[in-house]
C-alpha cells in the first residue's frame, strides 16, 4: 500500500532526477531573473561558454533599477538588458513590474510546479500551489546551464489558518501573526510549509500572495498554499486550466501549527519583522512616509484599500504617501477603477511599477531620523534608508498617512 503523501512530497517526487543521501537533484519548471542579481551572471555565464538548458523556462524581468536613479545603476540595467536580449528563446519581460508579480501573472505558472529564482521572495509563487524558492547567483547559473538544482529534503509543517477575519485583516496581518509566534525564535527554520486556509472567510489571492511572500522572513524553505476554489478561479482567469494537486488526506507532517485569524491589525516594529504589536498600541509613533507597494503589498487589493481610505480626505501635512503598483497590469486595473485618481487627489504620489524603496533603491528612501510605515517585507536597520520602518497592511498604512501617526483603520 502506498504511503500517504504531502503536497510537498508529490511535487518533489514529480521533479526528482536522483537522490544522493538526503539531497535531491530536482528539475524546475520556471527560472526567474531580475536586473540586480541577474547582472551578476553576465561575466561568469560568458566564461562558462555553455548554452541554456531550457531557455523557454526562463523569465527575465527588470524591476530593481527601473527607471535607474544613478548613472551606475543605469549602466547595470543596460548591461542586463543587453545580456537577456541575447538569450534566445527566454520569456523576456522588462519594465512590466516586479519580477515576482510578473511570474504569478504568467499564464504558464500554476499548481504542482517547482520554481526557482535569483531572489529570496521567489517563494511568493507558492500561493498558486507550487513550490518556489530563491537561490544565489552561483546556484542560478548552475541551473541555467544544467536544467536542475540541488536541495536538501525539507521537513514539513502543516499550517492551518482558522477563525473569522475582521473587516481590515489582510494576508499581511496573518503573516505577522505567524512571525509573532515563530519568527523570533526561528522555531521552524528551513521547513516546507503547507498552508490550509480553513478560515470562515478565506483570504483573497492578493492576500495569499502577500502571506507567501513574507514566508521568507519566517525562515521557510518553501511556503505552499493548498489549492482551493479561489486558487482555481485565479488560475482560470489568467488562462491556466491545470488541475489542482492536493495532499493526501491522511498525510503525515513533521510539525503542525494553527494560526487563528488576528482580531486586530498588526504592525511589525523595527528592527526585525518578527517584532509584532497591534496597530492600536502604536498611536504615538509619528511617521514621515507611508509606502504602499513592493512584491508584498502592491497588488490591486492593496491599492483599492488605500483608495477607499484616502478618498475625499487629505494626506497629513509633512507626510509622503507613496504608492507603487506591483505590475503594469495592476496599474492599469487601478487606473480603470479610479483608485489612482483617488490617491492622487488625496495628495498621494504614484510611481512606476518597480521595487521602489523596499531594498533602499529609490522612489521613497527615508533619511536619518525619519519613520516610514510600509507594506513591504523587511525592516532591518538600513534596509530602506537610515530611518526606521514599520511593516503593516495597506489599510494600516493608508490610515496612518491620513493621521500622521500609526493608526488602526478601525479607529478612523
Amino acid at each position: 500500500m502506498e504511503m500517504a503523501r504531502t503536497l510537498i512530497d508529490k511535487i518533489l517526487q514529480a521533479h526528482l532526477v536522483r537522490r544522493e543521501d538526503d539531497h535531491l537533484l530536482i528539475s524546475y519548471d520556471h527560472l526567474l531573473l531580475h536586473d540586480a542579481t541577474g547582472a551578476l551572471l553576465i561575466k561568469p555565464f560568458a566564461e562558462l561558454g555553455r548554452p541554456l538548458a531550457h531557455p523557454e523556462r526562463i523569465l527575465a524581468a527588470a524591476d530593481h533599477f527601473v527607471p535607474p536613479a544613478t548613472a551606475e545603476r543605469a549602466a547595470i540595467l543596460q548591461n542586463y538588458l543587453d545580456f537577456t536580449a541575447g538569450l534566445k528563446g527566454i520569456r523576456r519581460k522588462p519594465f512590466e513590474g516586479i519580477c515576482h508579480q510578473i511570474l504569478v501573472e504568467d499564464p504558464g505558472v500554476g499548481p504542482g510546479q517547482f520554481i526557482i529564482g535569483a531572489d529570496s521572495h521567489t517563494i511568493m509563487a507558492g500561493a498558486l500551489g507550487s513550490m518556489a524558492c530563491g537561490l544565489g547567483s552561483t546556484d542560478i547559473l548552475f541551473s541555467m546551464v544544467t536544467g536542475y538544482t540541488w536541495l536538501p529534503s525539507p521537513p514539513t509543517c502543516r499550517l492551518e489558518l482558522t477563525g473569522t477575519p475582521a473587516a481590515h485583516i489582510r494576508g499581511k496581518d496573518v503573516a505577522l501573526a505567524i512571525l509573532a509566534k515563530i519568527g523570533g525564535s526561528r522555531a521552524l527554520p528551513d521547513y516546507a510549509f503547507e498552508c490550509f486556509d480553513l478560515s470562515s472567510g478565506p483570504l483573497s489571492m492578493d492576500s495569499r500572495l502577500s502571506l507567501c511572500c513574507m514566508a521568507q522572513e519566517m525562515g521557510a524553505a518553501f511556503f505552499v498554499m493548498v489549492p482551493d476554489q479561489r486558487t482555481m478561479a485565479f488560475l482560470q482567469a489568467k488562462g491556466n486550466d491545470a488541475d489542482a494537486l492536493l495532499p493526501d488526506e491522511d498525510a503525515v507532517y513533521d510539525e503542525t501549527l494553527t494560526i487563528p485569524m488576528p482580531d486586530h491589525s498588526l504592525v511589525s516594529v523595527p528592527p526585525a519583522p518578527w517584532h509584532v504589536q497591534e496597530a492600536k498600541e502604536l498611536g504615538t509613533v509619528m511617521i514621515n512616509q507611508a509606502f504602499v507597494g513592493s512584491c508584498t503589498g502592491g497588488r490591486l487589493e492593496d491599492i483599492a484599500d488605500t483608495a477607499a481610505i484616502v478618498r475625499h480626505n487629505r494626506v497629513a501635512d509633512n507626510v509622503r504617501l507613496v504608492v507603487i503598483p506591483a505590475s503594469r497590469a495592476i496599474y492599469l486595473q487601478a487606473l480603470r477603477a479610479g483608485y489612482i485618481e483617488d490617491i492622487i487627489r488625496a495628495g498621494g504620489i504614484v510611481e512606476a511599477p518597480s521595487c521602489g524603496p523596499c531594498g533602499g533603491i529609490d522612489k521613497g528612501i527615508i533619511g536619518a531620523g525619519q519613520t516610514m510605515i510600509a507594506t513591504s517585507n523587511r525592516n532591518f536597520p538600513g534596509r530602506t534608508g537610515p530611518g526606521d520602518t514599520y511593516l503593516a497592511s495597506a489599510p494600516v498604512v493608508a490610515a496612518s498617512a491620513l493621521t500622521g501617526v500609526i493608526t488602526d483603520p478601525e479607529n478612523l
